[in-house]
């Protein structure tokens, strides 16, 4: 939960009031017409004090227990409450991420060590804190979080596709599942991310070294094959070309293409 001890700016005390009938301090323009999403690993009771914390210093904070659920309208931030081990709630925070990719998003570990610093970066976050961090101060960094948000004050983007499908073949992102007339389809991560990435600009070839920057972080490696590897097991495993022409093409001199026809 959030630390009730005052932070300190050059050594002068910031003493927040947690008590709700204490009037909020007024918050500038960009929080106080949005509002904050909290997310409890711990269950709602759990996440009471940062729903009391944030709200005495100015923000509108709704605590929802669906993650699932696509934030409403004028969210301007979320904030996942790993609790005490943020390795759990991995998947959990990729989710998050991948429903509302330029949503600001804020974890809050318990004890927070350098590791889940870095985990919960690399997994998304766009910013981490511990949970002894005083209200004001996560506040702000909320505040600042809403302000550099692409697109803050601007009509939101539409946000990319969780789930494809082609004919019978189904692609959930979210869940990492790939279904083929409804029987699973068991890929590798690799897999999926190429399967992914090729599906979503369907008709279209992808040079070699656009798929291996996309997948892998790398740039161009003329040695590398770990593309056409992949490429040739996604083939075997969804039984690509068996019964007729590929529907994952080898373009040449230039990478893949998926057909959306055919599945």
């Amino acid at each position: 939960m959030l630390s009730p001890h005052p932070a300190t700016i050059d050594g002068r005390a910031i003493t927040p009031s947690f008590d709700p009938a204490t009037p909020a301090p007024r918050a500038p323009a960009a929080i106080e017409r949005s509002r904050v999403q909290v997310l409890a690993a711990d269950g709602a009771p759990a996440a009471q004090a940062w729903v009391r914390a944030l709200a005495a210093e100015g923000l509108r904070v709704d605590l929802v227990d669906d993650d699932a659920a696509d934030p409403a309208p004028g969210i301007a931030a979320r904030v996942l409450d790993a609790g005490a081990t943020l390795a759990p709630q991995l998947a959990r925070l990729r989710g998050l991420r991948e429903r509302a990719p330029r949503l600001p998003l804020m974890v809050v570990v318990r004890g927070l060590r350098d590791l889940d610093h870095v985990l919960a970066l690399e997994m998304g976050a766009d910013d981490v804190v511990d949970a002894a961090l005083a209200a004001p101060v996560v506040a702000a960094r909320l505040r600042a979080l809403a302000r550099r948000s692409p697109g803050a004050g601007e009509a939101s983007a539409p946000e990319p596709p969780t789930q494809l499908r082609f004919g019978a073949l189904h692609l959930r992102r979210v869940e990492r599942e790939v279904r083929l007339a409804d029987t699973p389809v068991p890929l590798t991560e690799g897999e999926f991310e190429v399967l992914w990435l090729l599906a979503s600009h369907a008709g279209q070839a992808l040079a070699r070294r656009e798929i291996l920057k996309h997948v892998r972080g790398l740039d161009d490696q003329p040695l590398d094959r770990s593309i056409d590897s992949r490429v040739y097991r996604i083939r075997a495993k969804l039984g690509d070309g068996r019964d007729g022409p590929a529907r994952i093409r080898t373009v040449r001199h230039q990478g893949y293409a998926f057909s959306p026809g055919g599945w």
